[in-house]
């Protein structure tokens, strides 16, 4: 199978003595190529084989270990540990310093729990303090009943008990506590009870409250200095052991595997059998590692029927292979994209080749601008730094580098930096106009052929679509931007299709129902409303503005009788190939045919999305960042009217400046009072700075709102990146995922998961 399909698969079946039983295992594991099937026990004459004698013990150094790492907080290793001298901590002193440490974890929980009491009954104490009445005497009496707690009306608490004791104290809380016999009890209860009365629950001891909050407070004070000298040791433990301890735990969870091996095979008394699938690539290697320990080795390509292996409608029912992406570098971290919506039947297309061009386009053809892709690339390169050493994470951030390109690409195309137009523009008798963009933007124009001064555009008049470089999307070519992602639409969703008729052709629908009569009529039925309906489309616009043209009448014509040639096949493949009642058949065929049409309109949104994106920087742009009179830019030349400008007015702004370059430069600062090592303060401070030297100046008011200006600008400008970023992507797998691969996908495939390990953080031995 070639890059356009997922790899060709193989069903491998082995048998051998059961006294090999584990070297087989370990082989497999070794080999990391067999997609094991778990025996179900359904054969006779066989059972399920048994785990080794040392998967109890490992199981329970397993567990131990996982308990451990899941209450520290342990970070992988950037690069993989040598294995040997893992194995060696684990047969050596690993054991007893991870005993150690859950001792002081569970010593830990103890004084958590510990602490937690004490506070619950530091609370009821503070609550009893103004009563100033000994802690045996609240509770204890055998004659008598007392009731202590809080009360919401003190006047009527008073009156609860005429022949007893009634003490309140304090207000909001008031505090009571009554004393009655024990027969007039539940009167008391049931005036306390109107009072709005909570009782509070009594500590043990004795002695005056004061004192019992004086001995908590010190035994507080020897907990929590228990607890930080805990802590403080277990920090130093998790950084010299937790590479350690995550190693362990990865080397007994392959030993596990193993030790749990037998169990996935079907043994007898004297026999097993292992039964997989494996990459037909890999059939000799698999054969020649197996045979050392099998008798038996049986491999035979999996061959698809058509029409087989779908919902049991028509033709056999089969067991498909797992699926395995086909080898691929460039395009793989589009394997992403693909195992969102579940990996494709066997045999058919996988979309993920396809999705390594268009995916990149439809996100750079909406976030287009070289200022965001840059932001997106390093953003990608900032993600492959923290989680690049994991598969995933490199795929990720590998994706976002793709799409960050492409923003930069399709910025250059239009011509946009930060949200500015950068290019110059005609205008008509006066010839080029520098554009109004700042400098420090403009630059790129010596980037372009003649600095910019270019306009080179190609029409298709039968199509009414124009292509340009420059292409101004927010100017004159934003009419053409909305008929391009029309034609873009189009195109796409005819390419789904076109998928989709292959695989029926050769593979089969859903339903089981295979061949080119299928294809024409299933898939070739939607083709025929597309093309045709672009034809009948062009027809029915174009005469508008030229009535009687021949041509146009033509595609009108003969495009109306195909888009209804069209329905008429939808219909029959409904009722033929999916088993409607043909009623139902014509009514839903009008319907979908028609349908097809939001599919493509859907495609405007690259045009609406990109152009909302754009407005939103512009805005910034033009109310914040300014120009001569106003925003940032106006409040720049007000300060230069006072004298304010070039090194003086850095010396102003420096105090604002410096947290950020101690940042950049990572200077680190000696303890300062006033919280100032902290980031927050430090910028805090410095705009304080800022505006008083302004005040000096005599420009304190500009100061401050040239700063307010600056760093609102900067935040519309983060805010367009990221729902540059965001948005986009949400989109533009929409009408990936949605519009494009709903014309061919099934996500019926099942993960290829071969026996055998993937280092994560100990190399594989």
């Amino acid at each position: 199978m070639g890059s356009l399909t997922t790899q060709g698969m193989s069903r491998l079946t082995a048998a051998g003595s059961l006294s090999r039983v584990d070297e087989a295992v370990r082989s497999l594991a070794d080999l990391k190529a067999v997609h094991l099937l778990d025996y179900p026990g359904d054969e006779e004459g066989f059972d399920l084989g048994s785990p080794t004698d040392e998967s109890e013990e490992i199981g329970r150094d397993l567990n131990r270990y996982r308990s451990a790492s899941s209450q520290l907080d342990l970070i992988d290793p950037k690069t993989l540990l040598e294995s040997e001298p893992i194995r060696g901590h684990l047969d050596g002193e690993l054991p007893s310093r991870v005993e150690m440490m859950l001792g002081h974890l569970e010593r830990l929980d103890v004084i958590d729990s510990e602490l937690s009491s004490m506070a619950e009954e530091g609370d009821a104490l503070g609550l009893l303090l103004p009563l100033d009445l000994d802690l045996d005497l609240l509770s204890g009496y055998g004659s008598l009943t007392a009731f202590v707690g809080t009360v919401k009306d003190a006047s009527r608490a008073e009156s609860c008990a005429p022949d007893g004791l009634v003490i309140i104290e304090g207000v909001k809380p008031s505090v009571v506590a009554v004393f009655c016999k024990n027969d007039s009890s539940s009167a008391v209860q049931s005036e306390l009870a109107e009072a709005g009365f909570a009782a509070i629950p009594i500590p043990d001891g004795e002695g005056p409250v004061g004192a019992r909050q004086e001995v908590l407070a010190a035994r507080r004070g020897e907990l929590l200095e228990e607890r930080s000298t805990l802590q403080g040791e277990l920090d130093v433990w998790a950084e010299a052991n937790g590479a350690t301890l995550l190693g362990g735990i990865e080397l007994l969870e392959r030993d596990m595997a193993l030790a749990l091996g037998p169990i996935r095979v079907a043994v007898s008394g004297h026999a097993f059998v292992i039964d997989g699938w494996i990459e037909t690539s890999r059939s000799e290697e698999v054969s020649a590692v197996l045979s050392e320990t099998c008798r038996v080795v049986d491999i035979g390509p999996f061959k698809v029927v058509p029409g087989g292996g779908g919902h049991g409608h028509h033709g056999p029912e089969l067991k498909l292979p797992p699926i395995k992406f086909a080898d691929r570098h460039k395009s793989k971290p589009m394997e992403l994209l693909t195992d969102m919506m579940g990996r494709p039947r066997y045999g058919k297309v996988d979309p993920t080749l396809f999705m390594f061009f268009t995916y990149p386009l439809f996100f750079g053809l909406i976030l287009g601008d070289i200022l965001y892709g840059a932001a997106t690339m390093l953003f990608g390169y900032f993600l492959y730094t923290r989680i690049g050493h994991t598969e995933t994470g490199l795929l990720a951030s590998k994706f976002i580098v793709y799409i960050g390109i492409a923003a930069v690409i399709f910025g250059y195309i239009y011509g946009e930096f930060a949200g500015f137009e950068i290019l110059p523009h005609q205008d008509g008798d006066h010839g080029w106009v520098a554009s109004h963009a700042p400098d420090w933007a403009t630059w790129l124009t010596a980037l372009y052929p003649n600095g910019g001064e270019i306009y080179y555009d190609w029409s298709w008049e039968f199509g009414k679509l124009v292509l340009a470089f420059p292409f101004h999307r927010v100017g004159h070519n934003l009419d053409d931007l909305v008929l391009l992602t029309i034609y873009m639409g189009a195109v796409h969703v005819l390419l789904g299709l076109l998928i989709g008729f292959r695989d029926i052709w050769l593979y089969g629908d859903s339903h089981g129902n295979a061949g080119p009569i299928v294809a024409f009529f299933d898939r070739g039925s939607w083709i025929t409303i597309l093309i045709a309906g672009y034809f009948f489309a062009t027809g029915y616009l174009g005469l508008k503005a030229n009535p009687g043209d021949e041509t146009l009448t033509m595609m009108f014509t003969y495009g109306l009788i195909f888009v209804a040639v069209g329905i008429l096949m939808l219909c029959y493949a409904s009722y033929k190939y999916h088993g409607m009642p043909l009623p139902i058949a014509g009514l839903l065929g009008l319907i979908e045919g028609i349908g097809l049409m939001p599919s493509v309109i859907s495609y405007v949104r690259l045009f609406a999305v990109g152009v909302a994106g754009v407005k939103i920087a512009e805005t910034g742009n033009d109310m914040l960042y300014g120009s001569h009179d106003a925003g940032m830019l106006g409040v720049v030349e007000e300060l230069a009217h006072h004298d304010v400008a070039g090194l003086t007015l850095l010396a102003v702004l420096l105090p604002v400046i410096l947290p950020f370059a101690l940042i950049l430069l990572k200077v680190s600062l000696p303890e300062l009072p006033l919280g100032l090592n902290s980031f927050g303060r430090q910028f805090l401070f410095g705009f304080l700075i800022s505006g008083g030297l302004g005040f000096a100046l005599g420009v304190g008011g500009s100061v401050f709102m040239l700063l307010t200006l600056f760093f609102g600008w900067l935040v519309v400008q983060v805010f367009a990146w990221i729902l540059g970023l965001v948005s986009p992507n949400i989109h533009t797998a929409r009408l990936h995922l949605v519009e494009w691969m709903r014309q061919f996908y099934e996500a019926v495939g099942d993960k290829f998961e071969p026996f055998g390990f993937t280092a994560r953080v100990v190399e594989v031995e």
